[in-house]
């Protein structure tokens, strides 16, 4: 879950710049983001991106918002579809990535099934989820 500053100061904007690290090294990209109803933070990326390849090796990531300071840090959680897909969530990504196909939830579910998609949720270390 996000801290509420943070995701006050996100309202209004349409990206964040996500770094992410490889070898010592970071690299931060512009990316689209939603945000559901209980403030958890999705990206979600074709899964051959090289940020996304970066997540798969290091799952630490740094969210600042664009033309601020503000920033928190955490870790991606790949979302699994049979087991962690729900409705909210489903809603949530096809109606702010339906451009990139998908366009339906069974289009969403096939995408993330098959691998050519990811999606992640962001958590910071002090509301971590438990398996």
């Amino acid at each position: 879950m996000l801290p509420g500053a943070f995701r006050q100061a996100l309202e209004g904007t349409e990206e964040l710049i996500v770094t992410s690290r490889e070898n010592g090294r970071e690299g931060s990209v512009r990316t689209w983001f939603a945000v559901s109803a209980a403030a958890d933070l999705y990206l979600f990326n074709y899964a051959f991106a090289t940020r996304v390849q970066r997540w798969r090796r290091d799952p630490w990531v740094r969210l600042t918002i664009p033309g601020s300071k503000q920033s928190v840090e955490g870790t991606v959680h790949v979302i699994d579809p049979a087991t962690e897909l729900g409705p909210e969530v489903t809603d949530l990504v096809v109606e702010r990535w339906g451009q990139w196909g998908a366009t339906t939830p069974q289009g969403l579910r096939q995408m993330l099934e098959v691998g050519s998609h990811v999606l992640v949720r962001v958590e910071l270390p002090e509301t971590r989820r438990r398996a």
